[in-house]
């Protein structure tokens, strides 16, 4: 039973006495940091409940399981960020022909590293559709699972269309959401579901999930591992695609910025000024997060791996005090809730770089 999500043992035990005593909630809530595995449990879950033998039979081979593990049984409807449809006839098509293919993508590949772009909302038009067939019989005659990925992407119009089904839902009918914060779920769909807790993995569960699953080389499933910040999705990221790339220019701008001059922090903040790239700003602030934790770990004498960067990770804390740290923390959290909110991304850098010059700005002097 859930063979292949890496980690999240509490939560796979919790979810596994659901199964075997037969009280499976209504409604379940997912809620963890991206990448550690929530959305693949939640599809798992739907799978082992539309399965011909039964949830708990270990079965993954019927014709249900075969359909489910697609997203093609009639019966799983699975709802996710997306660009609404278009108002023309002759564009519908291929907009529909993308939505499958991201479907496929969702299903046909483990922890794939997918990010939504900020302000991406889950489609009412979908919403309406999937509320409707819900409250129809089911096509084999058995339960009906709907699983909503990312669930803080619903808006008060799609969650109130959801809501009554949500509060009075029909003999078999299964929700399975999935968020990264539950303060970011409306109260309306928290207080109608049973909430079970993802955690952050560990490094050397991540490094042996890229390994094991991905056959990824040992020294680079380890490198790639102390980068991702406890999320299998952003190391998987780093080891195929590239994302590395972003990480070490995320190093480079924040060991200018500290131990440069104030008016360098403008000219580093310039080629941001227009840029509308907010996956990209996200990925940034993650480097100089990791950047700073490594700074108070090496304060407080713990063990860290950061490539080639011991030498200015050492020379920054210290010059740098634990009040300093704490501060430039917050500022980085805050930044990305700003970005959330789609402030704009100069804006955003400009602040993050101010914070970062005012931290070690002592060390100059």
């Amino acid at each position: 039973m859930f063979e292949n999500i890496v980690g999240q043992e509490t939560a796979k035990k919790t979810i596994g006495s659901m199964i075997e005593t037969g009280c499976i909630p209504h409604a379940l809530l997912f809620v963890g940091p991206y990448g550690v595995g929530k959305g693949e449990t939640a599809l798992d879950l739907a799978r082992m409940l539309l399965c011909e033998n039964g949830p708990g039979s270990g079965c993954s081979a019927c014709s249900s399981c075969n359909r489910s593990s697609k997203i093609e049984h009639p019966d799983l409807h699975v709802l996710f960020p997306f660009k609404p449809p278009p108002k023309t006839a002759g564009s519908y098509g291929p907009w529909a022909d993308e939505l499958v293919n991201h479907k496929k993508v969702i299903a046909g590949e483990l922890y794939a590293p997918i990010v939504y772009e900020r302000g991406r909302q889950i489609v009412v038009d979908l919403v309406r559709e999937v509320n409707e067939r819900l409250q129809e019989s089911s096509f084999e005659g058995g339960r009906k699972v709907c699983v909503i990925l990312n669930a803080d992407r619903l808006n008060a119009v799609t969650s109130n269309t959801m809501l009554k089904i949500l509060e009075e839902p029909p003999d078999g009918v299964h929700f399975i959401l999935t968020a990264e914060r539950l303060s970011s779920v409306l109260p309306t769909i928290t207080s109608r579901s049973s909430v079970v807790r993802f955690r952050r993995l560990t490094e050397t569960e991540i490094a042996a999930g890229l390994e094991n699953m991905f056959g990824v080389e040992p020294d680079s499933s380890i490198s790639n591992a102390a980068m991702a910040e406890g999320s299998l999705k952003t190391a998987k990221a780093f080891a195929f695609e590239n994302k590395a790339d972003v990480r070490t220019k995320a190093f480079d701008l924040y060991r200018t910025v500290a131990s440069g001059r104030i008016d360098e922090v403008v000219t580093q903040v310039l080629p941001y000024v227009r840029s509308r790239d907010v996956v990209e700003a996200e990925e940034l602030i993650g480097g100089f997060t990791l950047f700073t934790r490594s700074i108070l770990n090496k304060k407080y004498g713990i063990a860290f791996r950061n490539g080639g960067c011991s030498e200015i990770i050492t020379a920054l804390s210290d010059v740098t005090d634990l009040v300093a740290l704490r501060n430039l923390s917050v500022k980085l959290e805050e930044s990305i809730e700003m970005l959330g909110r789609n402030v704009n991304i100069s804006t955003v850098l400009t602040s993050i770089f101010y914070e970062i010059n005012d931290t070690y700005k002592y060390q100059k002097h």
